[in-house]
């Protein structure tokens, strides 16, 4: 296999180009590198194409990887060092960086068969807080993350990085304005619930045992584009004094795993009521 020395490469400089969110929304790729980001894309079927160095070989995962990901013909591109770093975004590149493909979705395919809790960002800019939201919702097996128009975008570098492979296992949508989702959102059935910093009643305090939309907005700001007529509860954190707020990664996590909590809570109660039918 030839080895791309140069970063002109016709390739390499197409590639390269996804470092751009318009490129990204026109191809509808985006970039990836390292090698737990390329294993969660391989599961996934969201590969297209993966370029690496003499690097990769240094551990058994990597090596294991490249054994895996060599046998798609056409695909797999090794180049230099100094080509690999043009098309990293990190200081110390894993000895891999590869293309994936987008898998978004819309409303109409997200209805029938998204049930429990849906997660929706209100202009968080943060791309390590959108990351680790995504990450969270991976974890929490939330349904989908609806992020709305303002939000920071989903498949920059950062962003994927910090989802740690959720952006692979989490449904997203992207682009959206309030009143679509708010519209779509009553139609399901869901209880819309956002997180506020002030005037709402205590988070652990409100009943969450039907189809929650949980609504996270922006990091100092709160909620940015949605109508609060529309939201049936504010919900807070406590905070010790003198604290005035959480990360909303952090409050997205305090507020998700409650909520799966008490759906957790009503699962049991309903396995223990089937088994008292069947004695």
């Amino acid at each position: 296999m030839e080895i791309i020395q140069s970063a002109q490469n016709p390739l390499i400089k197409g590639v390269k180009k996804l470092q751009q969110k318009k490129y990204r929304e026109e191809k509808g790729e985006f970039l990836i590198e390292g090698i737990r980001l390329v294993e969660e894309a391989e599961r996934a079927e969201q590969l297209e194409m993966f370029f690496y160095d003499e690097s990769l070989w240094k551990t058994k995962r990597g090596r294991l990887l490249f054994h895996i990901l060599k046998q798609k013909a056409g695909r797999c591109h090794q180049v230099s060092s100094e080509v690999l770093k043009v098309l990293s975004e990190t200081q110390t590149p894993q000895g891999i960086v590869a293309v994936a493909k987008k898998k978004e979705l819309t409303l109409s395919a997200l209805s029938g068969w998204t049930e429990g809790i849906v997660l929706i960002s209100d202009g968080i800019q943060d791309p390590g807080n959108l990351g680790a939201m995504i990450r969270t919702a991976w974890a929490a097996g939330v349904g989908a993350l609806i992020a709305l128009t303002g939000t920071v975008d989903p498949y920059n570098s950062k962003t994927v990085r910090s989802t740690m492979g959720g952006i692979f296992h989490v449904p997203l949508l992207t682009q959206l304005t309030w009143q679509e989702v708010y519209e779509w959102i009553r139609r399901q059935g869901y209880q819309v619930v956002a997180g506020v910093l002030n005037g709402g009643e205590d988070y652990y305090r409100n009943d969450y045992t039907g189809k929650v939309a949980l609504i996270i907005g922006n990091e100092g700001q709160g909620l940015q584009t949605v109508v609060m007529q529309h939201v049936d509860r504010k919900v807070k954190i406590p905070l010790a004094q003198g604290a005035e707020s959480l990360n909303a990664a952090v409050a997205c996590g305090v507020l998700l795993y409650e909520i799966v909590k008490q759906h957790e809570i009503v699962k049991q109660h309903e396995i223990v009521k089937q088994q008292s039918k069947a004695l």
